[in-house]
C-alpha cells in the first residue's frame, strides 16, 4: 500500500515541479481502511488529500480550508490535478476564482464562508441545516414513529429565530440533540455542551456540564431555563 501512494506522490511531483514548494507532505496508510489511506500536500490553512483506493480505481481529490473540505474531484488527469493543487495549496485562490479557472469542480455550501472569512459560521449554519433536514425526514417517513421529532423540528426552528446557527454547533446524538462551541464534531463529554432530550407531550429534558447543572425538564421552547444556559455556553471559547 504505502508503495503505491509513494508512486502517485512521485508522478505528481514529475508531472509538476511546483508542488515541491509546498510546505509539507505526508503518506497516511489505514490498515483496516484502505481505501481511506491518503496522501496529504499542506501548506498552512490549505491542504489537498489524495484518496488513490477510496471506493475504486480513480483517485479521489479532496481540497480542504482549515482541515473543511471545499471541494472535491476524482480523476485519473496527474497534470490537471497537479495545477489544481498548486492553484488551491500554494497559490491559496479563491474558491471563485478555482471554479472559474476549472469548471470540472464543484464548490461545497461552505466555500462562500470561507471565502468571506466567515468558516466557522458557515459550518455550524451547516450543522443546523442538516440536523434540521433529518428530523425532517424522519417525520416525513416514519410520522407514527416519530413520536418526539415534531416537537425537535419546532424548537430548532424557534432557536434560529434567535440566530444561535451563526454561533452554535448542532448536533444529533441518538435520541437527543447536543449543542457546542466546537468547530468539528468531536466527543462531547470533553467539551463543554449541552444534551436537549425530547419526552413527547411537548415536555424536554435539559443537561448539561457548565457550571455543574442537573437536569431540568420543561416545555419545548427556548425561552426560560434553555436561554439561560445557552448564554453560559456562548460564553465559551470556540475551540
Amino acid at each position: 500500500m504505502r508503495e503505491e501512494l509513494e508512486i502517485l506522490r512521485s508522478e505528481l511531483y514529475k508531472s509538476c515541479s511546483e508542488l515541491y514548494k509546498i510546505e509539507s507532505n505526508t503518506i497516511t496508510v489505514e490498515p483496516d481502511f484502505t481505501f481511506e489511506s491518503n496522501i496529504e500536500l499542506k501548506d498552512k490553512e490549505r491542504s489537498c488529500k489524495i484518496y488513490p483506493f477510496f471506493f475504486g480505481e480513480i483517485p479521489k481529490y479532496v481540497f480542504e480550508w482549515d482541515e473543511c473540505p471545499i471541494f472535491e474531484i476524482s480523476s485519473t488527469d496527474i497534470q490537471r490535478q497537479g495545477e489544481l493543487i498548486i492553484n488551491w495549496v500554494l497559490e491559496k485562490s479563491m474558491p471563485s476564482t478555482m471554479q472559474s479557472q476549472f469548471p470540472e469542480i464543484k464548490l461545497s455550501e461552505l466555500a462562500r464562508y470561507y471565502e468571506r472569512g466567515e468558516g466557522i459560521k458557515g459550518e455550524f449554519i451547516e450543522s443546523w441545516n442538516l440536523t434540521e433536514e433529518t428530523s425532517e425526514n424522519l417525520l416525513a417517513t416514519y410520522p407514527t414513529q416519530c413520536h418526539t421529532e415534531k416537537d425537535t423540528i419546532k424548537l430548532i426552528k424557534e432557536m434560529r429565530n434567535f440566530k444561535l446557527d451563526e454561533s452554535l454547533r448542532i448536533g444529533i446524538s441518538l435520541s437527543h440533540l447536543i449543542l457546542s462551541r466546537s468547530k468539528r464534531q468531536t466527543n462531547h463529554e470533553k467539551i463543554p455542551h449541552i444534551s436537549i432530550y425530547f419526552l413527547g407531550d411537548d415536555k424536554m429534558k435539559i443537561t448539561s456540564n457548565l457550571n455543574n447543572e442537573d437536569s431540568v425538564e420543561t416545555e419545548v421552547e427556548y425561552k426560560g431555563y434553555l436561554e439561560k444556559i445557552i448564554k453560559e455556553l456562548l460564553k465559551e471559547e470556540i475551540k
